[in-house]
């Protein structure tokens, strides 16, 4: 599937390509910045490597080599960059072939990496992985409460499910306001953190080359927000 030209791609490559450059322009724009580019610059660099991977079809080679398609694509980023501030001038925003779109998450992908600033360029770049993966899983998560019109089910519960909190409010106050019991509130907690793992493993799948890969990325994930 990733694997298809930008070219003849057809709808169902499409979304999926979509897909894979939004879940991975957050960790390359900031490894690019973190490399002296301008915010400006550090798009244009980003679209044009992503213009660049699809039209030589460069994730055919992460296939072959069985490697982390992050770790790849963080090596590809890095050969790119060797030859990018020759050609910068022209690239403009990837030949004007817009494969990202930037504006709705630049401000916090500009955040995050400020609060990353202590971390080295490839740990910078992981980390940014893994914030945007979680965030798109949350994001899915809010989704499907408020079409089950639960949205505000999920703003008490969101302290239980991402740890947002050292502490985590009571559960019977939570459930009081619910107007559910404390067992249905655990029963259902319960549930939702199996939902979120879910969609985590779904975000996760969507970033990888091969299947084997998304339990080892899941782990690694868990180590960079843990470290």
């Amino acid at each position: 599937m990733l694997q298809a030209s930008a070219q003849d791609a057809d709808g169902a490559a499409q979304k999926a390509l979509a897909t894979f450059s939004e879940a991975y322009w957050p960790p390359l724009y900031t490894f690019v910045r973190r490399h002296g580019y301008s915010p400006t610059d550090a798009q244009d660099v980003v679209q044009g490597f992503f213009v660049h991977v699809f039209e030589q079809n460069t994730l055919s080679r992460a296939d072959q080599e069985k490697g982390r398609l992050r770790t790849f694509l963080l090596g590809a980023m890095q050969k790119f960059l060797l030859k990018e501030r020759e050609r910068l001038s022209a690239i403009k925003r990837g030949g004007n072939q817009q494969l990202v779109s930037f504006d709705l998450h630049l401000p916090e992908t500009e955040a995050a990496m400020q609060a990353t600033a202590h971390l080295d360029q490839v740990s910078s770049y992981d980390l940014t992985w893994a914030l945007t993966i979680v965030k798109r899983s949350w994001k899915r998560l809010q989704e499907t409460m408020a079409t089950e019109g639960k949205a505000h089910w999920l703003e008490e519960l969101e302290p239980f499910i991402a740890g947002v909190e050292a502490a985590p409010p009571n559960q019977g106050e939570v459930a009081a306001r619910l107007g559910i019991p404390v067992a249905t509130l655990r029963t259902y907690l319960s549930r939702l953190r199996q939902r979120y793992r879910e969609l985590l493993r779904a975000e996760v799948a969507n970033t990888v080359s091969d299947p084997a890969d998304v339990n080892g990325e899941l782990r690694y994930l868990h180590h960079i927000l843990m470290t």
